[in-house]
């Protein structure tokens, strides 16, 4: 299958769109209660928000690194972090030869890249 008809993953594109919406949303909101609770200099509120943080960016990177083949269902892996001009992340399936591809991903990568 060529390249230019790989199958594009849109729920996957969906899903992890409102992955970072809701993560935004819930890590603000956490971070504005330990600022109005007067808890901002509690050794466990400052903890959790590195967990927050680093935690959702992982789970993030891994919802938008292993995916499905919509051919065949077997899972697909492409961990690479592909630089800020690329349009696509592409999964090009070993088991069946198809490829499908998300865009989501990418955005992020291009807000802190260039």
């Amino acid at each position: 299958m060529d390249l230019d008809e790989a199958i594009h993953l849109k729920a996957r594109d969906r899903i992890a769109f409102w992955f970072r919406v809701a993560g935004a949303i819930g890590g603000l909101a956490f971070i504005a209660w330990a600022f109005a609770s007067s808890s901002w200099g509690s050794t466990w509120v400052i903890a959790m928000i590195g967990l927050i943080i680093v935690g959702g960016a992982v789970k993030y990177h891994l919802l938008t690194s292993i995916v499905r083949c919509p051919t065949c269902a077997s899972r697909v892996v492409n961990l690479r972090i592909s630089s800020p001009d690329v349009s696509k992340k592409l999964f090009l399936c070993g088991k069946c030869g198809s490829s499908a591809y998300l865009t989501e991903g990418l955005y992020w990568q291009r807000e802190w890249s260039g």
